[in-house]
């Protein structure tokens, strides 16, 4: 009876730990990741920390109202691997003009989406390995071997 005990206790445990985890991994659940959509606006708040990068802000409307928007960027260890090619901190700012291609959120309606390509002021942000490479290309002075 009371390895039985043990036995059902260590596998709630274990079923408890694992809900969290999985709860929070659902990107394709959230985003409708077959699509692509681009938002323009203007940086409200940059917010880089732990788990995700997040940066908000205001798009104009066609009818002269401004929508507050959301955008969720790769996991903040993945984007810290990105310092050496323009991202820290201080990469953003308020005020700053955004253009963002990304994913649309599920729900009709909603101002959030999953970044896939980011120009802040003129500036392309990588965010993958490709534009990580295309970042770095820019960045190498000319004449140097790419």
């Amino acid at each position: 009876m009371k390895i039985a005990s043990v036995r059902i206790l260590a596998a709630s445990i274990l079923l408890a730990a694992a809900v969290p985890a999985t709860a929070h991994h659902g990107t394709s659940v959230t985003y409708d990741t077959s699509k692509t959509i681009v938002v323009e606006g203007t940086v409200t708040e940059w917010v880089y920390s732990f788990p995700h990068v997040q940066i908000y802000f205001d798009v104009p409307g066609a009818d002269g109202k401004v929508a507050k928007w959301g955008t969720e960027l790769a996991p903040t260890p993945s984007m810290m691997k990105n310092l050496n090619v323009g991202w820290s901190r201080n990469s953003v700012k308020p005020g700053d003009k955004l253009k963002l291609t990304c994913a649309p959120h599920r729900v009709v309606g909603a101002t959030a989406c999953l970044a896939r390509e980011i120009v802040v002021n003129g500036k392309l942000m990588p965010l993958n390995d490709a534009q990580i490479k295309q970042a770095a290309a820019e960045q190498a002075p000319a004449g140097s071997a790419r």
